[in-house]
């Protein structure tokens, strides 16, 4: 054998046992986790029915309908996610809130936490996208930061006004709205929420002045709009839903591509007159970016079975959530899309909060 072909068996037999290496080393990184017990971080604040504290007006209203709410969104996709990593695990999940900044600072937690799959983040499209086009000194970056683990579910969003309005479709509304200038108000969950920046979307599309009015949540907002304070609010259909058939609420329209199938007879509002307005919420699971691909695909394993159980895809379903995700690719290109579009809206809005 010749010294040079030596050099190159040499070479490719030292090629091989590196990648025979890394791929022990990932397999072993796969069968490994979780070895301790995984934090998943839970950005938003208590929502749920019992919680009345921190509202400015706590009418009979609010608590009738405080005590009918379904439990926060974001809590029970938590606890979904717990219980798919801890199956079949020594090491039980925990959820660690962290609220604060409108979701930035749990965030930010993970984004600076080990890149190990032991700390997660679940994570809405506001956190993930209209956070960063609206507030100033963010510190993370979510292209930069964090790596999708899974998508969760999606969810759409209904324009709501009090049922004694006199508009009936978006229409009728924006023609309203057109001869009162500056006089009425649009409430939502919070400064730079996605019920905030659909209003400002609205507004944009409509050619109308409609005056924001953030609430401290979205059963607040709703209390402000049953009460009068504001006059119409996009509120995320799972919230809605319970109150859609009462004597205080009217829906105009889904704020998707498509009805549905539960509501067949609520039209889109692009039926009712704005044609390209689409407003969906999501919820996706996140590691710090840098996170081993076995642990990213373990996790992801687990993820995707739980949400398809035959003991969970239903109940994501009854609150007109869709747990068909996008895949990590679409996933990718869906955000960049998003980003894009919300930055353009606030920056058209001249909205940009400190």
């Amino acid at each position: 054998m010749s010294r040079d072909l030596r050099r190159v068996l040499i070479g490719i037999l030292g090629g091989l046992g590196v990648l025979a290496v890394q791929y022990c080393h990932a397999a072993a990184t796969a069968e490994a986790f979780p070895s301790k017990p995984v934090k998943i971080v839970v950005p938003f604040p208590i929502s749920g029915p019992t919680d009345i504290r921190g509202t400015t007006r706590v009418t009979k209203t609010y608590k009738l309908i405080a005590e009918n709410a379904p439990p926060a969104i974001s809590d029970s996709m938590a606890r979904m996610v717990a219980l798919a990593i801890s199956a079949g695990s020594p090491h039980a999940a925990a959820l660690e809130r962290q609220p604060g900044g409108l979701t930035t600072r749990g965030a930010q937690r993970v984004a600076r936490a080990p890149a190990d799959g032991h700390t997660l983040l679940l994570a809405s499209n506001a956190t993930m996208v209209i956070n960063p086009s609206y507030f100033h000194g963010i510190e993370y970056v979510p292209a930069r930061d964090f790596v999708l683990v899974a998508p969760l579910a999606t969810m759409p969003f209904v324009l709501m006004v009090h049922s004694s309005h006199p508009a009936d479709d978006t229409r009728g509304l924006a023609a309203w709205l057109k001869v009162r200038p500056g006089e009425v108000n649009f409430g939502s969950s919070g400064e730079g929420s996605t019920g905030h920046l659909a209003g400002e979307l609205f507004r944009r599309m409509t050619s109308t002045a409609i005056v924001h009015v953030p609430f401290n949540g979205g059963l607040a907002g709703l209390n402000g709009l049953a009460t009068g304070q504001v006059s119409l609010m996009f509120a995320a259909l799972p919230l809605a839903l319970p109150y859609l058939t009462s004597e205080q609420f009217r829906a105009l329209g889904i704020a998707g591509a498509r009805r549905l199938e539960s509501l067949p007879e609520l039209p889109t509002l692009a039926e009712t007159g704005l044609p390209g307005f689409e407003i969906e919420g999501w919820y996706g699971l996140f590691a710090p970016a840098g996170t081993p691909a076995a642990t990213l695909s373990k996790v992801h394993g687990e993820i995707v079975k739980a949400i398809h159980s035959a003991e969970l895809r239903p109940r994501i379903e009854a609150q007109d959530m869709d747990p068909t995700g996008p895949t990590a690719a679409k996933f990718n290109v869906m955000y960049r899309a998003e980003l894009a579009r919300w930055t353009k809206v606030a920056k058209d809005a001249g909205l940009k909060a400190d």
